[in-house]
């Protein structure tokens, strides 16, 4: 018998404690402090929570410095640095044609020939012309030496010996023009004409250029114009020739903005020394254009605000709004001008909660503020 009453007692003690421990739990939070189990645990969890609250956890990166470098590329026309159509200054018949396409030829090289005989009368005419007018001025001056012909008669016959000298240089000339040369180093192209065909003066021949240099003109925005000027280096493709890449040089930038496009006109060079570059083809031009040294953060870092765009810098462990100008953006970095220094430290995460001096603990430091 003495063993059930032994059961009872412990049910009864275990009852009792559930209870205490039931109507502490659920007790007021003033009330349950003063017990020493619960005192202990809500100290610890209070601190935890002022912590908490106190320093806001960020993720910071350090700021840098890089240079505003701008690459471009835009598609323009090449021509050579020397073109013409050959023209003949006379009309006639075309009694010699020396022409074949893509054959350099020099400066003054025969390239056409009209038929000429009637000039070569027509210079001799006037050759004959000339040396009879030099012959009567020979003579009459003999007579004037003798006192015998007059001042009058000597001015005569010396306007005739100068008539009849021009008449000599306009027939020369006549004859030349029944000629055509070429008139730089260069390169012709097909002919238009045919030996024997009757061409007018003024007419088209064939063209020709001199490649030595191919130029190529395109327009620029405004806004990049500072940075380029004669000498400034580019680099050329063209599907012609794949992807090989050739070098050259701006060499002439326009005095003018268009007003319109705002844009300028610029030229650049690029030698052909091998003569694989044709005019007329298309170049995609590129230039790395320089330029100033900014600060550099990540994009994540850069927030809008209504008073304008700014990042959190962290200073002895306190958040700092800084504002800053934009500059540029550039694969997930952002090139910024504002009063940063090489160095500090911007936060990119946890940004949510920040305000001027706010405490904040560093979680980490990520390293891509360089570009």
């Amino acid at each position: 018998m003495e063993r059930p009453k032994s059961i009872w007692t412990q049910l009864v003690v275990s009852g009792l404690i559930v209870s205490a421990v039931a109507a502490a739990w659920f007790a007021p939070a003033e009330f349950r402090n003063h017990i020493p189990l619960f005192a202990s645990k809500a100290a610890e969890d209070g601190n935890r929570s002022r912590a908490r609250s106190a320093d806001l956890p960020v993720i910071v990166a350090a700021v840098g410095r890089a240079n505003d470098d701008v690459a471009v590329e835009i598609v323009g026309t090449g021509r050579a640095i020397r073109s013409v159509m050959l023209r003949s200054d006379a009309t006639g018949r075309i009694a010699n044609l020396v022409i074949e396409p893509n054959v350099p030829v020099a400066a003054g090289d025969v390239l056409v020939e009209l038929e000429k005989d009637d000039e070569r009368l027509a210079l001799q005419l006037a050759e004959i012309r000339l040396a009879e007018a030099e012959r009567v001025r020979t003579r009459a001056q003999t007579l004037m030496d003798r006192g015998v012909v007059a001042d009058a008669r000597i001015t005569e016959v010396e306007t005739a010996k100068q008539i009849a000298r021009l008449e000599v240089e306009r027939a020369r000339q006549a004859l030349r023009d029944r000629t055509v040369r070429a008139p730089f180093d260069g390169v012709l192209g097909i002919p238009l004409v045919e030996q024997g065909s009757w061409v007018d003066s003024g007419a088209d021949i064939a063209s020709f250029d001199d490649r030595s240099v191919i130029l190529v003109e395109f327009d620029l925005p405004q806004a990049l114009l500072t940075r380029v000027g004669v000498g400034t280096a580019v680099k050329a493709r063209t599907s012609v020739q794949g992807d090989r890449v050739f070098s050259g040089q701006v060499t002439a930038v326009d005095s003018r903005i268009d007003e319109q496009s705002r844009t300028a006109k610029i030229r650049v060079a690029i030698p052909n020394r091998t003569d694989e570059l044709r005019p007329g083809a298309s170049f995609i031009i590129r230039l790395e254009l320089a330029g100033p040294e900014y600060f550099v953060v990540p994009e994540l870092a850069l927030l809008f605000a209504r008073e304008g765009l700014h990042v959190w810098r962290i200073r002895e462990g306190k958040a700092e709004r800084v504002v800053v100008r934009l500059v540029r953006r550039r694969d997930g970095q952002v090139l910024v001008d504002g009063p940063l220094e090489v160095g500090d430290e911007v936060v990119i995460e946890g940004t949510q909660r920040l305000r001027d001096g706010a405490p904040v603990t560093i979680l980490g430091t990520r390293n891509g503020s360089s570009v």
